[in-house]
């Protein structure tokens, strides 16, 4: 498959009609159905994560994208008009408050001097690349490709980036999925590639995960399934729902 990589921006990227690994994670954890109707979803959270990731990945870009806004008490008329002052200056910016940028801060300070985290962010960051498979359109961002050592890195945030806990996760949303579908589109080795974690909490600990041959197992089976759905609704237009419980003659599912 002839793969077209593009230098575009994350807006562009999503906007794609393609389909994606978030996309195959949705489909793979609930359905076609719910991936069709997804509506678009933000927290404080994920605010925090992609400050996170941008300032780790992409930190020539941090202060254009985002606005720290300056520390002040917002019950008093003061704090508020600081507040207010600071929001219409940061109209076209993702706006942080001090303690989100203290977290940023100390995760940069921990990943700057974590030597394998630094290892596994050598490489293109952000690059687009679009192809088929199958047939199907597909799409896929990684944060990091390095084409001469051969590997692929992602960064995610976490509440626990302990082994444990951080296992636990890439079942919980998918990683692994995520994982073999860029490894899949990209003819990558799927034991190349590396999760760089980050805990969002002090002391922010940086550690960096490979998959052991059972996980590579699971999120290619993971893939599979939800691919088999798509593709199929891709080819036929008929949109499914649980297709891994077994649906009775009533309509019922049995558990």
């Amino acid at each position: 498959m002839a793969l077209i990589k593009k230098n575009i921006s994350n807006q562009d990227y999503h906007s794609h009609p393609a389909i994606s690994a978030s996309g195959l994670k949705l489909i793979y954890k609930k359905s076609v159905y719910h991936y069709l109707n997804r509506q678009p979803f933000s927290s404080a959270a994920m605010t925090l994560g992609s400050a996170v990731h941008t300032g780790l990945n992409e930190p020539e870009k941090f202060y254009n994208e985002y606005y720290v806004l300056p520390k002040a008490d917002g019950r008093t008329a003061e704090g508020k008009r600081i507040k207010a002052e600071a929001e219409e200056i940061a109209k076209t910016k993702i706006i942080l408050n001090d303690s989100e940028m203290e977290i940023v801060k100390g995760i940069k300070a921990n990943f700057d001097n974590h030597e394998t985290a630094q290892y596994y962010s050598q490489g293109e960051k952000e690059a687009s690349f679009f192809g088929e498979m199958d047939g199907v359109p597909v799409k896929v961002r990684p944060d990091n490709i390095n084409e001469i050592l051969k590997f692929i890195s992602d960064i995610k945030t976490c509440q626990d980036n302990s082994p444990s806990a951080f296992r636990s996760d890439i079942y919980k949303y998918g990683y692994h999925l995520q994982a073999a579908f860029y490894c899949w589109v990209l003819g990558y080795d799927p034991r190349c590639f590396r999760f760089i974690t980050t805990e969002t909490k002090y002391p922010y600990s940086v550690e960096v995960y490979a998959m052991s041959d059972k996980m590579i197992e699971d999120g290619q089976k993971a893939l599979s399934k939800a691919w088999g759905d798509w593709s199929f609704y891709f080819k036929t237009k008929m949109v499914t729902t649980y297709t891994s419980a077994e649906k009775l003659e009533d309509g019922s599912y049995l558990l």
